[in-house]
């Protein structure tokens, strides 16, 4: 048995017993503070959302919390009145629902704040999963399904890597089918991650990163993003895979060491382009190398938005053991992308 000396502070937020009291005491506290600080704010905002259109000021939904039981969360109204009922529950880029000045909540976050409610009335956390909507949970595995014993929280991992969802699913076909096939596996599973080892100093650490991001936003004219939808990209659009363009557009698949080296002799030959970077590690997301962003999850290029701005693809993944870069070059080949090499992306593309 470790004596008092031994324990760390760290350890002593991580006792499965002190964890939550200490967690709930945080929220209140952080959801009272909050309420208080952001009430000027909020009263602006609101009197914006109803002087622009006349509707609601206050978006609630039923969501699924903690051991499956339904809420509603509480947001600023960022879309058009009655939206949830001429179109799915997810949005992308520029969806035509979303108001103008819900286009720059939703930038910011800001029309999350009314969720300080949620937390202070205990439905929900400052750190916790994001909640879903019963269709999406109905989806969840008995395993995926772990994550409901915990409270859904304002923030979470995920939220953090997910930041610019929307342009993630920007020129998506079926935006839905996108998002529960490959977005909501990968949230699970960043939050399973995190409630493994989590603790309040890492809850506390997740505020601060959400806050930070948060006030970079409010003090900018739009959100960070590399490309959000209806941007022009400097290497400009085009019609279709393998189209003729002067400098061969070419997106690497891989992050790591081995993606970076693959970039980097693009790079230094100067002949071909390399506009982002795809990688199935989502704490890889948001980075830059040599002033390429690494954008997301590779089948995120099976978009209509990235197909006009990538001519080839790279595959260059670490310790590639289950056959994953063979299933992608599968995916890219059967979507039209030229699968790139160092010594052939120019002449595959058809670039003189």
């Amino acid at each position: 048995m470790r004596t008092l000396e031994q324990i760390s502070p760290r350890s002593v937020f991580r006792i499965p017993m002190l964890y939550p009291i200490l967690k709930r005491v945080l929220d209140v506290l952080g959801a009272g503070f909050g309420l208080l600080l952001f009430l000027p704010a909020g009263i602006v905002i609101a009197l914006v959302i109803k002087v622009s259109d006349g509707g609601p000021v206050f978006y609630g939904q039923v969501r699924v919390g903690r051991h499956g039981k339904p809420f509603k969360i509480w947001k600023f109204r960022s879309m058009v009145p009655n939206a949830d009922r001429v179109g799915v529950a997810i949005t992308q880029g520029a969806d035509p629902r979303i108001t103008r000045i819900g286009r720059w909540l939703r930038g910011t976050k800001m029309d999350e704040l009314p969720q300080l409610w949620n937390v202070f009335v205990g439905e929900m956390s400052l750190v916790g999963p994001r909640p879903e909507v019963p269709q999406y949970v109905a989806l969840y595995t008995e395993a995926q399904r772990e994550i409901l014993e915990q409270r859904p929280g304002i923030t979470d991992v995920a939220s953090l890597s997910f930041r610019d969802e929307e342009a993630l699913l920007a020129g998506a076909s079926d935006v839905e089918g996108f998002y529960v096939k490959y977005c909501l596996p990968r949230k699970i599973a960043l939050n399973r991650e995190y409630q493994a080892q989590a603790s309040l100093v890492g809850d506390l650490g997740v505020v601060a990163r959400t806050l930070g991001l948060m006030m970079s936003r409010v003090t900018r004219r739009r959100a960070e993003s590399p490309y959000r939808a209806g941007d022009h990209h400097p290497a400009g659009d085009r019609e279709g895979p393998g189209a003729v363009h002067p400098a061969p557009r070419v997106a690497v698949v891989g992050a790591g060491e081995a993606g970076r080296r693959l970039a980097d002799r693009f790079l230094d030959a100067g002949d071909v382009e390399v506009v982002a970077f795809f990688d199935d590690d989502a704490h890889a997301w948001h980075g830059v190398h040599r002033g390429v962003p690494v954008v997301g999850m590779p089948e995120c290029l099976l978009n209509a938005t990235w197909k006009q701005r990538v001519d080839a693809v790279g595959l260059a993944l670490e310790g590639d053991s289950g056959g994953r870069a063979e299933e992608l070059k599968r995916t890219f080949e059967a979507a039209g992308f030229t699968i790139a090499t160092r010594d052939g992306v120019r002449e595959k593309v058809g670039s003189p």
